[in-house]
C-alpha cells in the first residue's frame, strides 16, 4: 500500500478510538440511574416538576401535595406542571406519595 493510504487508515482508526472513549467514558453529570421518577440533581428547595398521567386533572396535584402548602402551579405543557410548595418534604417523600397515586406519572426536583 502507499504511504497516503496507511496515513488515512491510521487517522480513521484514531478518530474511531476517540469516539469510543467519549461515548463510553464517564460523564461528571451522569453518575448512574436515578430512582424511578426522582431527579438526580437537586433543584431549588420546594420546586418540582410533576407529570400527570394521561387523562388526569391538575386537581390531582393539589389533592396529593396540598398538605405541603402549594404556592403556585404553572402549566409547562405536555401534562407537566411546575409546582412550588412552602414546606418541602424532599424528593424521596414526594416520590413516595407519587407511587401511591395513579394520577401522577412522575415527580422530580425542578
Amino acid at each position: 500500500m502507499k504511504y497516503g493510504t496507511h496515513r488515512f487508515i491510521a487517522l480513521v482508526a484514531a478518530l474511531a478510538g476517540m469516539a469510543v472513549v467519549f461515548a463510553c467514558g464517564p460523564s461528571p453529570n451522569n453518575s448512574g440511574p436515578a430512582p424511578k421518577g426522582v431527579s438526580r440533581q437537586a433543584g431549588p428547595p420546594g420546586e418540582y416538576l410533576v407529570t400527570l398521567a394521561p387523562g388526569a386533572n391538575v386537581k390531582a396535584i393539589s389533592a396529593l401535595y396540598g398538605r405541603f402548602g402549594i404556592k403556585e402551579i404553572k402549566d409547562r405543557g405536555s401534562n407537566v406542571f411546575q409546582v412550588i410548595i412552602a414546606e418541602d418534604p424532599g424528593p424521596a417523600r414526594m416520590e413516595e406519595l407519587r407511587a401511591k397515586s395513579a394520577y401522577i406519572k412522575a415527580v422530580q426536583q425542578d
